[in-house]
Parts: structure tokens; sequence; C-alpha cells
């Protein structure tokens, strides 16, 4: 798959906290007084903990006196200090797309100002897809909502039109949402409807899930969005100034997927994922949150020499903007069906992303394929059924094709031998086409 365009840069943003590992274990030593207690878990240190708090190792064990960090035990409790006012046992949730302090208040039971406290926010609405948000189990908070169905208001309606069109109680419904009253709710909000057997989520109807993998995103990486809706709904959306095009297998199927590639280079950074849609009727929805872009792990290859021409910006430029117009469309048809086979029996000979210096220059570039041994008894196979859409000689990557897998995907075959196959044909997978 040939590499996105460069993802937007955006203001860096530090997570609230660490990651903590595992599940709450069973029969939980008694906790502590004077704060919030944490139940360690299989993998933690001490250290581990501060730090997902933002202690110092010194003030957690202060707070822990006769602690011992080398014989940390696996569902002992340990009191957090720096919580005042707060009680209960602490635990971690990562938050989803389009969640909210306020979704997530109802979902659990807390107030938003719990939420604030705990986690130390200063802009809410700057708040990142996976990011750990710290929460507590308290025994005075109020009823929490596991199932419910989230609506997007109208524009200009308010509660009790709202109330009217859903067949609520308008008080009830205000309660629900923690608000004073029915006349509360500003246009276009999300309103909780209790009942059903959907997890509450921040996700406005028809929306049903959506869901992002594999995570972390990674420079050079592919992100894969997979959107489930109750009724058909017509998809569109961005990652970091990147156009996401949401495909399915059937007309008016109602689960929907985009595939978006993240340059190697981008910077590890939060980018801005928008997704928005609107049904037969005409009603939309549109949900807006950050996503965090982390560096991948990639080598650098020895200097290399090669002809000054195949480095000269004013080749290269044009080259690369001609393969980018190239894979630009996306097929509506899915081509492939399950993994992709390697292309080549060949041995790796340069892996993709590694960083570059040509002709004594600095490392500011990468190879962006992977280079197979080719040979006569190593020949080019198809890894998925496809259409080829381009056949040529460039300057820079020599004898080229091009084959179009359907949904944005696409891959390119490079310094071939020789050419066997036509714009237009199709292969399958595992074919010797070159």
């Amino acid at each position: 798959m040939y590499p996105a365009r460069h993802l937007a840069r955006g203001a860096l943003l530090l997570g609230l906290i660490s990651a903590l590992a595992g599940g709450l274990p069973a029969g939980a030593a008694r906790a502590q007084t004077g704060g919030p207690q944490y139940v360690v878990q299989a993998g933690d240190t001490l250290y581990d903990i501060a730090r997902s708090f933002g202690l110092t190792l010194e003030a957690l064990q202060a707070a822990n006196p006769g602690l011992n960090p080398d014989t940390l035990t696996v569902g002992s409790s340990l009191t957090i200090p720096g919580f005042e006012g707060v009680s209960g046992t602490l635990s971690t949730h990562a938050l989803e797309l389009g969640e909210t302090l306020d979704s997530l208040a109802l979902r659990v039971g807390l107030k938003r100002d719990t939420l604030v406290r705990l986690n130390g926010v200063a802009n809410p609405d700057l708040l990142y897809i996976s990011e750990p948000a710290v929460i507590v189990e308290q025994a005075d908070a109020g009823p929490a909502i596991p199932n419910a169905t989230t609506f997007s208001a109208a524009a200009g309606e308010g509660l009790l039109e709202f109330a009217a069109a859903h067949a609520q109680n308008p008080w009830a419904l205000a309660a629900a949402n923690r608000l004073d009253h029915p006349g509360m709710v500003l246009p276009q909000a999300d309103v909780v409807v209790p009942g059903g057997e959907q997890t509450t989520s921040a996700l406005p109807y028809p929306l049903n899930s959506v869901k992002l993998g594999p995570l972390p995103a990674v420079q050079g990486h592919t992100v894969s969005i997979q959107v489930d809706s109750a009724i058909p709904v017509t998809l569109t959306g961005s990652l970091g100034g990147s156009v996401l095009h949401f495909s399915a297998d059937a007309p008016e199927a109602t689960r929907q997927y985009a595939l978006q590639g993240i340059y190697r280079l981008a910077d590890p950074n939060l980018y801005p994922l928008t997704i928005s849609g609107s049904d037969a009727d005409g009603r939309s929805v549109w949900l807006s949150q950050r996503l965090a872009v982390r560096a991948g792990d990639y080598a650098s290859d020895g200097p290399l020499s090669v002809d000054p021409a195949t480095i000269d910006p004013a080749v290269t430029l044009r080259e690369s903007a001609q393969i980018a117009d190239i894979a630009a469309p996306v097929t509506p048809r899915r081509y492939w069906d399950g993994l992709m086979v390697l292309p080549s029996v060949g041995s790796f000979r340069s892996m993709f992303g590694s960083l570059r210096s040509y002709n004594g220059g600095p490392y500011d570039s990468f190879h962006g394929g992977v280079d197979f041994s080719g040979a006569e008894d190593r020949p080019i196979t198809a890894p998925a059924a496809g259409v080829v859409v381009f056949t040529g000689k460039l300057t820079v990557r020599g004898n080229a094709t091009v084959i179009d897998h359907g949904w944005g995907v696409y891959t390119g075959y490079w310094h071939q031998s020789q050419i066997l196959v036509q714009v237009g044909d199709e292969v399958t997978t595992g074919q010797i086409p070159f």
C-alpha cells in the first residue's frame, strides 16, 4: 500500500495517566484509610503505580508507611495521595471515540467535577482516543446508566420536544441526563435515553459502534475504522487532513470500513479524527476526537550510492505525485478476501520504513517498500486479487506495475526485469502475471 499523505501537525498533549496492566483481582486485601485506594495488579511495580497517578515514589511510600516495594503483593491495596475529598477504589477506563467527561460520568455514575479532579483535566475538549482516564468506585456514587441509547438533538430542538418525539417523560429524562430542568438542554446536544440492551456510549444513534485498530496508531502503519450502524448511513470523515473513504461489501450495508495509511515520517503527535454521516431521512451525526500516533520502530540502512538523477527532487517529486494520482481512486469493490500473501519467495533485502542516506546526504528519507531478492526461480506473484491499473517504465522505480485491490488498497512492484501484464488485466492470489 502506498504511504498516505503527511498528517497535519497538531499540538502535542500529554496523556492523563499511563495505562495500568490487568484487571482487578478477586480477594483484594483490606484497604488502608486516608484516601482512595488502588488494588495492585499483576505486573505492577511501585514506580509504575506512582507514575500512573502523577506521584513521586517518595510520596507514594509516605502514604503507605511500612510498604516494601520489593515485595509488592498482587491484590493488596495502596492509598493514593493527592485526591482530597475522594474515596473509593481507583481504576482506569480507555476513552472511546466521541466519549466525553459528561458521557463517561453518566456511564459510571460519577459527577463530572469528580472526573475533572481525578484526572487534572485542564481542557475537557482535548481528550484523545484510548486515553486512560482515572475513575473511582464510590459507595455514594450516583446511579450509573449502563444501558441506554444516545441521540443527538436536532438543531433548535429542546429537551421537551425531544422527550415528546421519543415518548419519554421530560422530567425523568432531565434527571437521567443530570439536568435540573427539561429546558436546560442545549441545541444539538447529546441526550441519553435509558433502557434497552445497548451499552451506554457517546455514539449518537444510529451509530452502534466504532472500532479502531490496531492501536496505538504508529508511523507507517494503517488504521482500520469499522463503523456499525442500526440503519444504513452515508459516512465520510478525515484523519489528520487525509480524507476517509468508507466502503462496504454490499449496498445499504450497516457495517462500513475505512482504511488510512499513516505517513512514515509523520510527527508522533495527536491528530484530529472526524467521522460524520447522514441517513435517508437527512438526520446527521458527527464525531471528532484526537488520535495519538506513536513513533515506529524502524532501522537505518547503510549509506547508499545511486545515480544522482534518481534522487533529484525535480524527478522524485514528480514521480511520487504520479504514483499518488494512480492510487488515489477508492474502488468500492473489494477484490481481496482474507490475508494477502507474500509477492515473492525471495529473501528480504531491505524492509519498509528504514531511514536512508543517499550519496553522503542526511538520513532524511525512508525506504517506501520491501526489497526481495529476485531471479528467474523467484518470480513475482500477485499477493491478492485485483486489477492492473498501471504498467510502464519510471525513472526512479524502473519497470513498474500497480494493482488496485479495492477499498483504496494498492500494491506496487518496481525494478522488474520485464512486464507481462496490461492495464485492465484481472489477477488472482498467487498468480504469476509479471
